[in-house]
């Protein structure tokens, strides 16, 4: 009876690893079917509005939108260079000093005004007001400085250290 009960237990444990086997193929079939499930449904959801294009297309078209966005975001940065370089070059930092040429006057009538742009550069106009005449001048500045042919009044250098000091820093 040795030889029957060795054949039942041999056929046991095959029928017993069969079922293990069995029972472990479907576990990896659910954990498949689950995977599939979620790939499925993101699949779903970055297809949603792509009106029946395939991957490659949709693909496809948005490599071209970044490829546009980023041409336009390229001009942006064009125009905002020379929109700078504009603002650079504009006449930004005005100052105005009214005073009385002639002490007898009294009526604060003469004035120097002081134009320059972001460098510095630009003109001082002065106009000098009397009873009986009015005389207007013009002097370039260059970095901040008068040229050495010409001197600056008192309030002509108030009016051109107060423009200085103001406008758009760097």
């Amino acid at each position: 009876m040795g030889g029957l009960s060795a054949a039942f237990t041999t056929d046991f444990l095959v029928s017993f690893a069969l079922v293990a086997t069995i029972f472990i193929m479907l576990g990896l079939i659910l954990n498949l079917y689950s995977e599939l499930s979620s790939i499925k449904k993101r699949y779903k959801q970055m297809m949603a509005n792509s009106e029946g294009q395939s991957v490659e297309q949709m693909l496809a078209s948005h490599t071209s939108t970044v490829n546009e966005v980023a041409e336009g975001q390229q001009k942006m940065q064009n125009r905002i260079s020379t929109l700078e370089e504009l603002i650079r070059s504009s006449l930004s930092r005005v100052s105005v000093v009214h005073f009385d040429a002639f002490e007898k006057t009294g009526q604060g009538l003469s004035y120097c005004v002081a134009i320059l742009d972001r460098n510095n550069n630009g003109v001082i106009f002065s106009s000098i007001c009397g009873q009986e005449s009015e005389r207007s001048y013009v002097k370039p500045i260059e970095e901040g400085r008068v040229a050495d042919k010409y001197k600056l009044t008192k309030e002509e250098e108030q009016a051109l250290r107060q423009a200085v000091g103001r406008g758009i820093r760097d």
